[in-house]
């Protein structure tokens, strides 16, 4: 099956990368309890929690479509819309009610960034925001914070950020190609990618960045403590043959192996708002799989 490419593959693990240990977890296994969640031969990818932990989001290997599927039952897993591209980087609603997405759409040569909502009742779509700036992309806020948004400006690759209408500061003042951010809880911090590591950051730019090591970020704790990533790995430099998952405490560094399978590739895992659960994607096989979580802090 054809495995959904990342913007980095690793080929090794040292035990001790940056500033960052690798530790074990001192008393029993961190995931407990896995099970899939979803069946039939269908691929999935990339699920995230609804605010009140009862539903899963997850879209397709090539972020092309949305799908749905509450936990509290036995129902099947529900696709609420399909189209290019907006599976990547969605997420819920402030009151878990529908999905925010994100579209493009070109017309005469001129490129329009669109983000709108999907109600899951009735499936009525509204436009949130449009840009037809060069500078248009995503943006990444948290619930404290909604009007604080950060993104990577496409000229630059720089991570800037603005809060409502105000004018953009630039967060990275280093040198540097950076993606895949990911805003803290509280609206304060965010981990983002320069190649294959990650670095932490004060939203408001104050301070020094702090590297976390390789490997990409998929979820906060929701106490804001640390974070989930995963590393994925290629024998050949194009396929991606395996990963795991990892827990990162920002206090201590330490680095906590959550997953060790050689039948499983790992990836995109999302912490429950309660902090108890966790989903994450198999890559091989395309199902998704939620476990109990027991960190040891």
């Amino acid at each position: 099956m054809m495995l959904k490419k990342t913007l980095r593959c690793f080929t090794y693990l040292s035990l001790s990368i940056g500033s960052v240990s690798l530790q074990a977890q001192a008393q029993g296994p961190a995931l407990q309890n896995i099970r899939e969640v979803t069946s039939g031969d269908h691929e999935y990818s990339s699920p995230v929690w609804s605010p009140d932990g009862q539903k899963l989001l997850f879209t397709d290997h090539h972020n092309d479509a949305l799908y749905i599927k509450d936990l509290a039952g036995n129902g099947s897993v529900q696709k609420i819309k399909e189209g290019q591209g907006i599976g990547y980087k969605a997420k819920w609603t402030p009151d878990g009610k529908g999905v925010i997405f994100y579209e493009k759409q070109t017309s005469s040569g001129a490129r329009t960034f669109l983000e709108k909502s999907i109600d899951l009742k009735g499936g009525r779509e509204r436009i949130l925001s449009q840009d037809n700036s060069s500078k248009a992309n995503r943006t990444f806020s948290s619930r404290k914070s909604p009007s604080l948004k950060v993104y990577i400006n496409p000229q630059t690759l720089k991570l800037e950020a603005k809060n409502g209408n105000g004018e953009p500061w630039v967060i990275t003042q280093e040198e540097g190609q950076y993606y895949s951010p990911l805003v803290s809880p509280d609206g304060k911090k965010v981990v983002v990618n320069d190649g294959p590591n990650m670095y932490l950051y004060a939203i408001n730019g104050s301070g020094k960045r702090k590297n976390l090591g390789v490997g990409l970020p998929s979820s906060w704790l929701p106490d804001g403590s640390g974070i989930v990533t995963f590393e994925d790995e290629s024998k050949d430099g194009h396929t991606v043959s395996g990963s795991e998952l990892y827990h990162i405490a920002l206090t201590s560094n330490a680095k906590t192996k959550l997953t060790n399978t050689a039948d499983r590739i790992e990836m995109w895992a999302d912490v429950s708002p309660d902090g108890k659960k966790i989903a994450f994607a198999d890559e091989k096989s395309g199902k998704i799989y939620v476990a109990d979580l027991n960190l040891k802090k």
